[in-house]
């Protein structure tokens, strides 16, 4: 945190240079088109160029945010909740994601009917027996809140005989279908999708734990005195920043169908905790 401070006082951005608007790769979605958009609002509104640059996972963006290498960016709610108490960092706007898909944003543990594990309990006692599937490092409901509640067990996932990184959420389930994992995390909406799809196949897997719905990571902003953060802001909050909503919800899949962006609400944020998320 030392370092993260110290950089984030020496990295300030020359007025006339770049600014860098940033996220992260998800297999099999084109996210720099997806914010494409907001990058063209972020020149505007600095009257800068801007760059765009994706990293390697949330983790990874989450880092180069608290170093000061990024100026804008749209996070999840597991990036978000690392980096917000950085220097200088502030939220400046969240897609105004429509109820019915907040409902259905949740995380979930999965697994094979066949392990003999019935119940969250079950996962202390066999803890150094399972293989278990993860998304990769950050991701909310994918990682997370799994970690979070296994924690409550008094378990993490370094306790299992084998922890992989499937990639993607439909790729953990598939660890689970075609037996290279025992348990798995997930977000719910594939698992339902499964059950949709292939009912049979889905009734080999059990659920073992559904979380509560989960917020979104909002688009944040490191203040400085070459990156006009308020008037990014007020760019995001306008009307006519829906071209810009829209492009960012078709690249996370728990913002489907978000038309406009909505003003920060700290109270929203308030429950997660680093490492909780």
């Amino acid at each position: 945190m030392i370092l993260s401070f110290l950089s984030a006082l020496f990295v300030q951005p020359a007025a006339d240079a770049p600014l860098l608007v940033a996220s992260y790769h998800y297999p099999g979605v084109d996210r720099r088109a997806a914010l494409a958009p907001l990058a063209d609002r972020v020149e505007r509104a600095a009257k800068r160029p801007v760059r765009i640059e994706l990293f390697e996972n949330p983790d990874a963006l989450s880092q180069a945010v608290c170093d000061g290498r990024v100026d804008v960016a749209m996070t999840n709610l597991g990036a978000y909740v690392t980096m917000r108490d950085c220097p200088a960092v502030t939220a400046v706007a969240v897609l105004d994601v429509p109820p019915e898909i907040l409902e259905k944003y949740r995380g979930v543990l999965l697994t094979r009917a066949d392990t003999g594990i019935a119940s969250l309990g079950d996962l202390v006692a066999k803890a150094a027996d399972i293989r278990y599937s993860e998304v990769l490092p950050g991701s909310t409901s994918g990682a997370l809140v799994q970690a979070a509640e296994l924690r409550t067990l008094g378990i993490s996932p370094a306790r299992f005989a084998e922890t992989r990184r499937s990639g993607t959420h439909d790729a953990a389930l598939q660890d689970l279908l075609t037996g290279r994992a025992d348990l798995a995390a997930s977000a719910e909406e594939p698992w339902r999708k499964l059950q949709a799809a292939q009912p049979a196949r889905a009734a080999t897997l059990r659920l073992l734990w559904r979380s509560a719905p989960l917020p979104p990571g909002p688009v944040v902003c490191r203040e400085a005195a070459a990156v006009p953060c308020a008037a990014i802001r007020e760019a995001l909050l306008a009307d006519d920043a829906a071209g810009a909503a829209r492009a960012l919800s078709v690249g996370w899949i728990e913002t489907r169908g978000s038309e406009r962006f909505r003003a920060y609400d700290e109270a929203t944020y308030a429950p997660f905790e680093p490492g909780a998320a």
